[in-house]
């Protein structure tokens, strides 16, 4: 399947992050708080960088682009792991929810 169908596929934006989450940077890897549910999760490097551009002002497409880009990889190599971490942050409620 051709890459331009792939990242394509979703424009809606992703994020922000959800009111009561509160997140802190340590080497380089996010842990993040949820303060509703009082939970916490700590991010490896690349949901690191999934949720650092998961601001609201990105798509689901041009996170994919963005990472393709600065891991020097094919959209089509992350886009299943891309779709799935942001798939998994809205399941546990830390981005707030599209307009």
């Amino acid at each position: 399947m051709p890459t331009a169908s792939l990242v394509a596929v979703d424009t809606s934006l992703v994020g922000p992050p959800s009111a009561t989450v509160r997140e802190a940077e340590i080497d380089g890897a996010i842990s993040i708080y949820d303060g509703r549910t009082h939970r916490v999760a700590v991010l490896n490097s690349t949901a690191s960088d999934v949720w650092r551009l998961a601001d609201g002002e990105h798509s689901l497409a041009a996170i994919i682009r963005l990472l393709a880009s600065a891991y020097s990889v094919d959209a089509e190599q992350i886009y299943a792991d891309v779709e799935h971490a942001v798939g998994e942050l809205r399941a546990a409620g830390l981005l707030a929810a599209a307009p």
